[in-house]
């Protein structure tokens, strides 16, 4: 069975497209939890309208979207955990059907390509396999990604501390622990708007950003050089990004 949960905070405008995407799958077994932060924007009504089709759903003010998804994994009863948020939706009646069939039991998490953006313009985002350059991007959306219920018990949950960066915080941890991930060029599994705090474009978002990057890098280092190779890495990255940014003002 799969556990669909979903993260709002005052979405209503798209939060009826999300529910009705996993409602409308076909073929599966399929649970649906949806953690709201205290909407204050129609948001609940929505939810109290959905509920008799939701496996579970709360709204109370919590401490920013790494609880919220841990609060929704503790609730989850599925073998398998994907996360589609208020802003976005699965691609088709079908898709988690197409998702089951990729799954084996060789992989722990499987990630799937994404549409980002806001429709009519979307942007194909295809998963990086996870390798070597995972140690300095996350190369893949959680929202595209498959997770087995179980990692969670073995690695722990998000760590609450991360505004931004929490599912790259996971998935290095992942990584480290030797965990099977899979990437697949196929099926797509979700539609990602481009109006989530990761997807602000602005210096100061990027720069809060980046600057959970560099404390995931760090505190998952083992060694002195580890630690030399991320120093290197992120006072030219740093440089480059602030560069980067200036073209675009």
């Amino acid at each position: 069975m799969f556990s669909i949960i979903s993260v709002v905070l005052n979405g209503a405008e798209h939060l009826e497209t999300c529910l009705e995407s996993v409602a409308c799958q076909r073929d599966v077994l399929v649970e649906h939890i949806v953690i709201d932060g205290g909407s204050t924007d129609g948001s609940v009504d929505i939810l109290r309208q959905w509920s008799n089709r939701l496996a579970f759903w709360c709204s109370e003010p919590d401490d920013g979207i790494s609880a919220a998804m841990n609060k929704g994994v503790i609730h989850a009863k599925g073998d398998w955990i994907i996360f589609v948020h208020a802003d976005d939706y699965l691609t088709g009646p079908n898709i988690l059907a197409q998702v089951r069939g990729a799954l084996d039991e060789r992989c722990d998490i499987a990630a799937f390509p994404v549409l980002f953006g806001s429709p009519p313009q979307l942007q194909l985002l295809q998963p990086r396999k996870a390798g070597i350059l995972l140690n300095l991007k996350m190369g893949m959306c959680h929202q595209g990604m498959a997770t087995r219920r179980a990692l969670f018990d073995r690695i722990g949950l998000f760590d609450g501390s991360y505004r931004i960066g929490m599912d790259y915080d996971f998935l290095l941890r992942a990584y480290r622990c030797e965990t099977r991930i899979k990437t697949c060029s196929a099926p797509v599994l979700s539609t990602m708007r481009d109006t989530g705090i990761s997807s602000q474009r602005g210096w100061p978002v990027l720069q809060r950003r980046l600057s959970e990057e560099r404390r995931i890098h760090f505190q998952h280092t083992s060694n002195a050089l580890q630690r030399l190779g991320y120093s290197v890495y992120w006072h030219v990255y740093l440089m480059y990004r602030r560069w980067l940014s200036s073209l675009r003002k």
